[in-house]
């Protein structure tokens, strides 16, 4: 087997180091002894032979986090052609960097120099995982999110499904602690609200609920409106909580957006999803003062038909606690 790891066929060669990482679980000692064997193979010209070799050369050194950023340093340097291994060794990175602070004076944390080169790979694969990489990093600067974003921005123009949901997806993650950073892609965001991937266009939208601005809001409800009958339960219930966000931010909209979920709150729906909706427009109540009349005509009006005996009590719970100090309490 030892010979065999370093054998002329690509599939004999891929197939011994295959094994070598399921027997490395058992018996590390006999795997540790391949070592210059399986760093010639890491240099093969055969992807599937050079991806198996990093990953195993990983696993040997795997408990040991200075042999790791050892490894991932030669590595780095070491001619890795296989998009399979560079997406590996992009995942190495970030295990080695994810304990790092960036660099004082504004410099570079270590090794952000090498996943800033990969986003410039002619490999869509490697190019997606250094940006994901990149996006991920504790504490991550505005920077250093720049060319991650833009490579990002450009995916969700793909004729390929996968690259925008993988870029859509990605986004809609940064947004949550990087809103400002996303602004740039909103336009092309707002493209994919119409995406025949479900999937796609739910991400899309919340993204741009949660990047968009107080002026915006009017012209996304109207493109939501028409999609909400489209996707199941379960994305319906990501939207309201993303409109429930938004409420929040810009409290001058609440009146547009408690409208909007009293009237999705009188659709069809599940029991998660309707619980969703009240839960969003109890916040608003409690958080937005001018919002408490608006909010329980609608929740009264709810449970004249409401289906769902949970619903109702938490309804009426909050109508006998809040009614009595309303303006017009009979109503």
């Amino acid at each position: 087997l030892k010979q065999a790891v370093v054998d002329k066929s690509p599939v004999v060669a891929a197939s011994v180091l295959v094994s070598a990482l399921h027997l490395i679980k058992h018996n590390g000692e006999i795997i540790k002894r391949w070592v210059n064997e399986v760093q010639e193979a890491a240099q093969s010209r055969h992807a599937m032979v050079q991806f198996h070799a990093v990953a195993l050369l990983h696993a040997l050194r795997a408990t040991d986090r200075l042999a790791v950023s050892k490894l991932v340093t030669q590595l780095t340097r070491a001619q890795v052609k296989s998009p399979l291994a560079q997406c590996l060794l992009v995942r190495y990175v970030s295990q080695v960097i994810v304990d790092s602070q960036p660099g004082a004076n504004g410099e570079s944390r270590p090794f952000y120099e090498y996943l800033e080169s990969c986003l410039r790979h002619k490999g869509e694969m490697v190019i997606f995982e250094a940006a994901r990489a990149i996006c991920n990093l504790r504490d991550v600067t505005a920077r250093e999110l720049t060319p991650a974003i833009t490579v990002l921005q450009l995916f969700l123009s793909s004729s390929k499904p996968v690259l925008r949901f993988a870029a859509v997806r990605t986004l809609n993650k940064v947004a949550m602690t990087h809103p400002m950073a996303v602004t740039n892609c909103n336009i092309d965001m707002e493209s994919l609200i119409t995406d025949q991937n479900r999937s796609i266009a739910t991400l899309a939208i919340t993204t741009l609920l949660k990047t968009g601005s107080e002026g915006s809001v009017d012209k996304l409800l109207k493109q939501i409106g028409g999609f909400m009958s489209d996707i199941a339960d379960d994305f319906k219930v990501v939207v309201v909580e993303a409109i429930r966000a938004l409420a929040l931010k810009f409290p001058a909209k609440h009146r547009a957006l408690m409208n909007f979920l009293s009237s999705v709150l009188r659709e069809e729906g599940g029991f998660d999803y309707k619980k969703s909706i009240v839960g969003a427009i109890l916040a608003l109540i409690q958080e937005i003062p001018d919002a408490r009349e608006a909010g329980l005509a609608h929740l009264c009006e709810f449970i004249e038909d409401c289906e769902f005996t949970f619903l109702s009590v938490q309804v009426l719970h909050l109508l006998g606690r809040e009614g009595p100090t309303t303006k017009e309490p009979a109503r």
